[in-house]
């Protein structure tokens, strides 16, 4: 857990603020909850968390699944 939250800070904060304006957290049971309530996980990137949603699988399959999950939360984003 300490890795994914210090590699969430590495991508997602440039110039001491978050570089996107979202974030969706998506994983089985309750790592990605104990990821987000941790007092590891950057401050600034909780306050730009979408959603936090449960997917069924691992890899390719729960990326998937969870990209068709986000579609509410990311309702307004425009894809590049």
């Amino acid at each position: 857990m300490r890795k994914v939250c210090e590699l969430t800070t590495q991508h997602f904060i440039t110039d001491d603020k978050p570089n996107v304006k979202g974030l969706i957290l998506a994983g089985s049971a309750q790592i990605k909850t104990n990821c987000y309530e941790s007092d590891i996980f950057d401050a600034r990137l909780k306050n730009i968390v979408l959603a936090q949603l449960d997917v069924s699988y691992g890899q390719d399959n729960g990326l998937n699944q969870a990209i068709t999950l986000a579609s509410e939360a990311m309702g307004n984003v425009r894809y590049v």
